[in-house]
């Protein structure tokens, strides 16, 4: 029998043992069984390493901000793929088997991510959010690293190596906000086959105080990609990012969302000036 191909879920973490296991549970409970699981986890001061090594997680410890933890785990992983998760989200049990499946076609992958809760307000917003996303994949441009918004959760090991030594270094360090899209523009460039794997993942929706907490971080970290080219591509070239969709009792919410990310966000920009 030829044996699957190994598997690397990287998930970077910090303070998340209210939602880490939920995390930990979706990855343990693949029906794919060749996974390893790297845990890059930035100093928690929680009993979050303590939950994803009894996992069976290896843990890296990480001195950066985000992106540095995406890089330590894509240099520290043995898979030939690399699904980049994060402690707020849940596979679905078949994810990585079906994710798998498709990489003798595709390059990378897009997860279609669905509401775990929304049962409360900025939950519900959320959801209603995703809702509007999920119905633009049949788009064209809905792959597009610029116009489309929508990175791939699922690479290919080679392009993501080469997609980070592509990324100006200085950035790695500081960077939080546009993540996933740097990572994304940067592979895309040198593997555009992109496909969708629908069904995939579930998001813990935030309350308010960790949607302000956590965008206020964003907006601050927006000034050091503001000194690079990224800022064009994902600030300007990619207009307001306001969605609308149907019906339009979803298009509202999804857009009250975006109004209000954009403010918190704002607000942590201009707080961090120097």
């Amino acid at each position: 029998m030829v044996s699957k191909p190994l598997v690397s879920i990287t998930i970077p973490s910090y303070n998340s043992e209210k939602t880490i296991v939920s995390c930990m549970e979706g990855v343990v409970k693949q029906t794919y069984s060749n996974i390893e699981i790297l845990v890059i986890d930035s100093r928690s001061t929680d009993k979050t390493t303590t939950i994803a090594a009894s996992y069976g997680a290896k843990v890296i410890q990480c001195d950066g901000k985000l992106l540095t933890a995406r890089y330590l785990g894509v240099r520290g992983a043995k898979g030939e793929y690399i699904a980049l998760i994060d402690t707020d989200q849940v596979l679905k049990p078949n994810t990585i088997e079906r994710a798998v499946d498709l990489m003798n076609t595709y390059d990378m992958l897009v997860f279609e991510e669905h509401s775990f809760n929304t049962n409360w307000f900025i939950p519900m917003l959320y959801g209603a959010s995703k809702k509007v996303i999920n119905a633009r994949f049949d788009k064209h441009y809905a792959f597009d690293p610029v116009k489309g918004g929508n990175p791939a959760r699922f690479y290919k090991r080679d392009i993501l190596k080469k997609a980070f030594a592509a990324i100006p270094q200085q950035l790695i360090p500081e960077t939080i906000h546009y993540d996933h899209d740097i990572i994304y523009y940067e592979s895309y460039k040198i593997g555009a086959k992109v496909g969708i794997l629908r069904d995939a993942i579930y998001h813990i929706e935030p309350d308010f105080a960790k949607l302000w907490k956590t965008n206020l971080r964003y907006g601050a970290s927006l000034r050091v990609v503001k000194g690079s080219y990224y800022w064009d591509l994902f600030l300007s070239k990619r207009g307001t990012g306001f969605w609308f969709g149907r019906p339009l009792s979803v298009g509202f919410q999804a857009f009250l969302l975006g109004l209000i990310l954009k403010a918190v966000q704002k607000i942590g920009y201009y707080l961090s000036r120097p």
